[in-house]
């Protein structure tokens, strides 16, 4: 009698070890799966053609573009290194290269972002700005020597109307900040010349989230 309940016993105490071994391996893929399920990617774009207003003698035209990171984005910051963003802008030749863009945080924090044309150019993009890549643009060299890219720099491979991607370090600024609320693009035009006519034909950010530290 006393060896049947000391094996009752045991077989007890190997149940409650097996169901605590199960609820932590099952707590242990619940929290993995939870983790996973909160890094997350969200982009905001406006493709709708936005004409940049001319600029007077003493102001910038400005036109500006809100993008807004909704719901899914409470309680979420952006991750390192990760807002990337893409813009074409189009206009008259000599003076797309006058036009400024620039990215703002809902916290304020705020990024310009490259615009290579020069005055011969009439057409930017679709160009992809990342934290995260080498290359860079370049206006090709007509006669030899030498011809094309690159230049100075190996890594100077964008060439007009300089559709792809290059690198812009400073995006890496946004890593850390709360990612929900509106994000604003800025075009400013800074020539006053009528001539002077651009257009921002599309922008999007792309961002990957991150749970905001405690």
């Amino acid at each position: 009698m006393t060896r049947k309940r000391s094996r009752l016993a045991l077989l007890g105490v190997l149940t409650v070890v097996l169901s605590v071994t199960v609820g932590l391996v099952s707590g242990g893929a619940a929290e993995a799966k939870k983790k996973k399920k909160a890094a997350g990617k969200v982009t905001v774009s406006h493709a709708v053609p936005t004409g940049i207003p001319q600029a007077s003698a003493d102001f910038a035209g400005v036109a500006r573009i809100p993008l807004t990171v909704g719901k899914k984005a409470k309680g979420k910051v952006v991750g390192w290194d990760s807002l990337t963003a893409t813009y074409t802008l189009t206009g008259t030749v000599g003076f797309v290269d006058s036009v400024d863009i620039k990215v703002t945080a809902p916290n304020g924090r705020t990024v310009f972002l490259d615009n290579p044309a020069n005055n011969t150019d009439a057409t930017v993009g679709p160009l992809t700005q990342t934290p995260n890549s080498p290359l860079r643009w370049c206006h090709p060299d007509p006669a030899p020597p030498p011809v094309g890219c690159p230049g100075f720099d190996a890594d100077e491979t964008l060439p007009p109307p300089f559709a792809g991607t290059i690198g812009n370090v400073e995006l890496a600024w946004f890593g850390g900040v709360p990612a929900k609320g509106t994000w604003t693009v800025t075009a400013q035009q800074s020539n006053s010349n009528p001539a002077a006519a651009s257009v921002l034909q599309s922008v999007s950010l792309t961002m990957t989230l991150k749970n905001a530290p405690v």
